[in-house]
């Protein structure tokens, strides 16, 4: 069958939950090698830590992230038609899928920002700020706070923004409160940066703290970034019953008002345990794209959004 469009994806939580056997061969979760195989061009690949590095010294953090990078560049040698994005100004430009090692949430950290640097070298190319809880870098999207105690970012994280912002290394902004958002903005303007944002949806669709609103949507337009709508179904619609149509209509409203060349998927496969019906994995793909042109999208533009827009951002970041 014709490939209608190569597959870009800004997030994905696979590598946290699947060995690198499974990851590489296919497990039974919503995405892996196996599937992404002669489908997907780029796949933006996260480590989340969560709540439990709060129940490890900082040395067992750091060996759980080593070998969590280590068990990545496994995998990618067992399958053999997948590599490690190093330069994300050749994204799109290999003849295999290529792998954008990412971190969600910072908070593990511990204070020290500065470790940032040794992650780059690694070979981390996207760092996510929040994972929804505060921390020392400031608030997150937490569903429980009230808009006064949105405080925005801490000292540590205007530093560390900063200090991303002026290597030219990718800073994401999901999960980052209003404010927080907001803060970041003004730091990533003063190097000249983009916005991005790996995997949200529109407020004014879904009324939920991890949604973009409208005045968010233009700001990364503006700033000429991107925005990956998610298939996360609460995020998607208010009753959590979301189907490929109505990530169609978030990606239409998010392309009316930060221009269609801002918008990408997200999908946020495996770190959701449900996502619209009809879609159960990476190899439904296809059901997204048809949804796009349903919604009045042309081909051109389901292409862009399904995979093109990611790729030409990196090669421009």
């Amino acid at each position: 069958m014709e490939q209608k469009f190569w597959l870009a994806d800004a997030h994905c939580d696979t590598a946290t939950v699947l060995t690198p056997w499974r990851l590489a061969f296919g497990g039974n979760t919503q995405l892996d090698f196996q599937r992404l195989a002669g489908r997907g061009k780029l796949q933006f690949m996260a480590f989340f830590m969560g709540a439990q590095a709060e129940k490890l010294s900082k040395t067992e953090v750091w060996r759980k992230l080593r070998q969590h990078w280590l068990d990545l560049r496994y995998a990618a040698a067992l399958c053999g038609d997948v590599e490690l994005l190093e330069d994300l100004r050749q994204a799109g430009g290999s003849t295999k899928t290529q792998i954008v090692p990412a971190l969600e949430g910072l908070d593990w950290l511990g204070g020290d920002w500065r470790a940032v640097d040794e992650l780059y070298a690694w070979g981390f190319r996207s760092f996510g700020l929040f994972w929804n809880d505060d921390s020392f870098l400031g608030c997150g999207a937490a569903a429980n706070r009230t808009p006064e105690a949105d405080t925005g970012l801490s000292a540590a994280g205007r530093e560390l923004v900063a200090h991303l912002a002026g290597l030219g290394r990718l800073v994401d902004l999901a999960h980052a409160s209003d404010n927080s958002f907001w803060q970041a903005a003004d730091l990533l303007a003063a190097e000249g940066r983009p916005l991005f944002v790996s995997h949200a949806c529109c407020r004014a669709l879904c009324e939920h703290p991890r949604n973009l609103t409208d005045e968010q949507l233009r700001a990364v337009g503006q700033s000429g970034g991107l925005v990956g709508i998610t298939l996360v179904p609460q995020f998607l619609s208010a009753d959590g019953a979301a189907t490929p149509a109505d990530f169609a209509r978030h990606a239409a409203h998010a392309a009316a008002l930060a221009g269609v060349e801002s918008v990408c998927l997200g999908s946020d496969f495996d770190g959701t345990a449900e996502l619209p019906l009809g879609v159960e994995g990476v190899q439904d793909a296809a059901a997204l794209y048809d949804s796009l042109l349903a919604e009045g999208f042309a081909e051109a533009e389901a292409r862009l959004i399904m995979g093109e827009n990611l790729a030409n951002f990196l090669r421009k970041y």
